[in-house]
């Protein structure tokens, strides 16, 4: 088990396990983090376990549009739907580009039709490579989406759409805000559960590790 303790000050231990399956405990100086380990092993090996399932998923290959594509090694980047390929160049960023520019148009096409059906109008849309969450909504009506998105299943990009286009009416994530979101995407809390499980087949994927030399 792959355990790193950070000592900081604060009132309660936690621990938490990364999509990538590695451990990270927090707690304060002389708290025995041993003995608050053991306590929690049933849930860490539940979960470790869980992690290594998606480790086998995530090694068939490259995600997109959660089908998994055959990586080909290449001079230009190419997504071809046809053959469920997918060529890499041989820098991360010119890769990138290419699968922000399969994803684009996808964003693009959700957000005129919910944006529409929601009442909302948003400014600026970009497509960026982020390292901790799948999209944005600014306080200026910007939306950010994350490139990993040209990843998952395409329900599970519409919720992330319905989600950010929610925040022009709701900055905060009250009552409200889901009770607007369950009225156009009414099985968001699977799709949430889902979400999670695709981040760790991303962050567990080699060719996404590759990509995260890019920007």
């Amino acid at each position: 088990m792959d355990i790193e303790v950070r000592r900081r000050p604060v009132k309660y231990a936690r621990i938490e396990v990364r999509p990538d399956g590695k451990v990270i405990v927090t707690a304060p100086k002389g708290y025995d983090v041993g003995s608050f380990v053991e306590r929690h092993r049933g849930w860490l090996e539940a979960k470790l376990g869980e992690i290594d399932g998606l480790r086998e998923v995530a090694e068939k290959g490259f995600p997109i549009d959660g089908e998994f594509y055959q990586v080909i090694r290449g001079r230009r980047a190419k997504v071809h739907e046809r053959f469920r390929t997918v060529v890499f160049s041989a820098y991360p960023d010119e890769t990138l580009a290419e699968l922000k520019a399969y994803l684009r148009p996808k964003i693009l096409a959700l957000l005129g039709d919910y944006s529409q059906r929601m009442g909302v109008s948003p400014k600026k849309v970009f497509i960026r490579h982020q390292r901790s969450r799948w999209g944005s909504c600014s306080s200026r009506g910007n939306l950010n989406f994350n490139v990993r998105l040209v990843s998952v299943p395409p329900e599970l990009r519409e919720y992330v759409v319905v989600h950010e286009l929610a925040h022009l009416k709701f900055q905060e994530h009250s009552k409200a805000f889901w009770d607007f979101v369950g009225s156009f995407y009414p099985d968001y809390r699977d799709a949430r559960e889902e979400l999670r499980k695709w981040w760790s087949i991303i962050e567990l994927n080699p060719y996404w590790r590759w990509l995260g030399g890019g920007t």
